[in-house]
């Protein structure tokens, strides 16, 4: 049963952000080369890379042979939860500059969001070197009752609650406040996703009794939350390309 959700629900994020990767990158507007990584669309089309890569590299095959390469066992699981925060990293620098908070800002983009980052990878790492993880086990789900492996997953879902507590506020003001009906609602999906995410951080301690058995059923609210903020996204960008935002309010819409 639990093999059936991970399945299920890497499938459906798998099309969610594969598509919406996609659509970023074959879009006309899109420009080429490194320029991609300097636009606001090239954000959002190498946060999807990155998740999507994360997913993949969960899936049994492709893990067992990735982690056959690997200098230590189960480091795909490691590297696969560093490429995760980055995609929010880069989640978290694209709503920070678009609803232009400064506090978040200050917090996300620049030195403190690197080192930020930087902390919560050599943590993973750390985490992981400590463990005893000889088999291989997508997202050590097989050693869930070592304090190690617990430790590295709760440094995940911390970082991630950490960078969306950060742009709570600004998304929350914008949720009540964006004049444009359809970027509300995008602006309350992504706020929907903020609270799964750090409703499932503040609720480690009560997961980790529920573990192994309930562990994908968690991993579903994580899943979830990326699929609201992903949407959330995608009205933006839909309010933007379709002249919504020019024809209503010029040069208001915050997020591309």
């Amino acid at each position: 049963m639990t093999d059936s959700i991970h399945v299920i629900s890497i499938s459906f994020m798998l099309i969610v952000l594969g598509g919406a990767t996609f659509h970023r990158l074959t879009r006309k507007t899109t420009p080429e080369g490194a320029r991609l990584l300097l636009r606001p669309s090239g954000r959002l089309a190498l946060m999807g890379i990155f998740l999507t890569v994360a997913n993949v590299m969960t899936v049994q095959p492709i893990y067992e042979f990735i982690d056959s390469h690997m200098f230590v066992s189960n480091g795909t699981s490691a590297i696969a939860q560093i490429l995760a925060m980055t995609a929010v990293s880069l989640l978290g620098m694209h709503l920070a500059i678009s609803y232009k908070s400064d506090f978040a800002l200050r917090w996300m983009v620049g030195l403190r969001g690197a080192l930020a980052l930087l902390v919560a990878s050599l943590g993973a790492f750390s985490a992981l070197i400590a463990s005893d993880t000889p088999e291989h086990s997508p997202r050590l789900v097989g050693y869930l009752d070592q304090p190690a492996v617990q430790v590295m997953h709760w440094i995940a879902l911390t970082y991630i609650a950490y960078v969306m507590s950060i742009l709570f506020r600004p998304v929350f003001q914008d949720s009540h406040v964006n004049p444009l009906r359809l970027t509300r609602v995008g602006s309350r999906l992504i706020l929907l996703g903020f609270v799964l995410s750090i409703g499932r951080a503040l609720a480690f301690p009560w997961e980790l009794e529920a573990w192994p058995h309930a562990f994908y059923g968690f991993e579903v609210i994580s899943q979830a939350s990326a699929v609201c903020v992903v949407i959330g996204l995608w009205m933006f960008a839909y309010t933007r390309t379709h002249g919504v935002a020019r024809q209503k309010l010029p040069d208001k819409l915050p997020i591309d």
